[in-house]
């Protein structure tokens, strides 16, 4: 799709998508005005629909629908409506447009890309590994995209083809060895999978999914280095943030407006629940702002208490730097619901910040806590998580990013909270 063409038109765009950013009241006016002068962009359309959702509107995706229809390769569009579709849970239909678009294209690459993640996003790792299979019949037979089928395949549990696509891909495929070092850990052969991740590690230094499974390798394996990597007292805790009961309440009324959605956003932990859309510490309402302070405040003291800089610790690599609040987004859970095991990419320190718990929470079963530690349930790994924390209103939770961690389900009530990844300021960088 078309991005804005003349000065006015960039300007009019800003001012819209700013206004859709912070949550402004006015924001679909300045969406829709921007369009008449910009009819073809695509942020500004997305930008739309979503808003429209959020409003309730009927015909929310009407638009969408009609440009992907017609401009079947806008592969943004195609995954917005998708995501849109699928968080309104229309789980019949939310992939019926980019199905009918591969059908028209079925070599556009772009597409195949967007549907593979599209699929296991939705959980659906067996048909992930099917469509890249399907791709590379289609002229794609790329190292990379039989990787990409040789993870769905291990995710979904056949670690027969998982190991046999694995076996025929070239050594310098740089994500190669964290994908055998997975499937290692699945079949048992745990000393292998520790050298895999050495190299793995020296591929991609910095890669919070990397530490993530050398975490788990390292404690099956008994090596002294896992407590280097997590056995240092102070890094993770909880901190309790000081705010009035009426303002705790005021908050959660809010969040509650946010989750706007009626399913689990595409490719996210949460089960039986909801996520905000977007990055929730940009919205103009001042009790967002002041949540924020109190979260980086919180933050800043958790962080200047960490250990001493350490140039080859993922986390203590950071400790000179200044902590900054990175994306934010709030997640509502209701009976049953729970989060399944994963990291944050993007972060050095993450998050849970509890606004309202269920009432009933058995605490000899802990029931809704987190868990730092536990395996993901594809690696077929028995092992209890590191630590657990039990969630109660005004608690903030922080740990390492690259701890897997999710939550227990809960009977009956809801689950709201905040999260946040804690990223290192350039000037601490080295």
């Amino acid at each position: 799709m078309a991005g804005p063409g003349s000065t006015d038109a960039q300007a009019q765009r800003n001012a819209a998508m700013a206004a859709y950013r912070r949550g402004d009241g006015d924001a679909l006016d300045l969406v829709a005005r921007a369009l008449k002068a910009a009819p073809g962009d695509g942020g500004l359309l997305i930008g739309e629909a979503t808003l429209r959702v959020s409003a309730g509107d009927p015909e929310a995706l009407s638009r969408l629908e009609s440009i992907v229809a017609r401009v079947p390769d806008w592969v943004d569009g195609q995954m917005a409506l998708a995501n849109l579709r699928w968080e309104g849970g229309d789980e019949a239909r939310y992939l019926a447009a980019i199905e009918e678009a591969l059908g028209r294209m079925p070599r556009h690459s772009g597409l195949w890309k967007a549907y593979i993640q599209l699929l296991a996003g939705t959980g659906r790792h067996d048909d992930a590994a099917d469509a890249a299979s399907t791709a590379r019949e289609q002229g794609f037979d790329l190292p990379m995209l039989r990787l990409i089928e040789a993870m769905h395949s291990g995710t979904a549990g056949d670690l027969e083809r998982a190991g046999a696509l694995l076996a025929d891909l070239p050594a310098d495929l740089p994500d190669l060895p964290f994908q055998l070092a997975r499937h290692r850990l699945r079949t048992g052969e745990t000393d292998e999978a520790i050298e895999l991740l050495d190299e793995a590690r020296r591929r991609h230094p910095e890669d919070v999914s990397v530490w993530a499974l050398t975490e788990i390798a390292w404690r099956l394996a008994g090596d002294p280095r896992h407590d280097w990597l997590v056995g240092q007292g102070a890094l993770t805790g909880a901190i309790e943030v000081d705010m009035p009961t009426a303002q705790m309440a005021a908050l959660a009324r809010l969040l509650r407006i946010l989750h706007s959605a009626n399913a689990r956003p595409v490719g996210q932990s949460v089960r039986s629940g909801t996520q905000t859309r977007g990055d929730i510490f940009e919205r103009a309402e001042p009790i967002i702002g002041d949540l924020r302070s109190r979260l980086e405040q919180a933050a800043r003291t958790f962080w200047n208490a960490l250990p001493g800089q350490d140039p080859a610790h993922p986390l203590l690599r950071w400790r000179g730097a200044a902590p900054s609040l990175v994306t934010g987004w709030s997640v509502r859970i209701g009976g049953g619901g729970f989060h399944v095991s994963h990291v944050h990419p993007g972060g050095a320190l993450s998050s849970a910040f509890y606004v309202a718990i269920p009432g009933s929470l058995d605490a000899a079963r802990q029931e809704g806590w987190i868990e730092l530690g536990r395996p993901p349930a594809d690696l077929q790994l028995d092992l209890e998580p590191l630590r657990t924390f039990e969630p109660k209103p005004g608690r903030l939770i922080l740990f390492p990013s690259y701890l897997y961690h999710g939550t227990r389900p809960f009977a009956d009530g809801e689950r709201l909270s905040v999260a946040f990844d804690v990223a290192p300021g350039p000037e601490g960088r080295p």
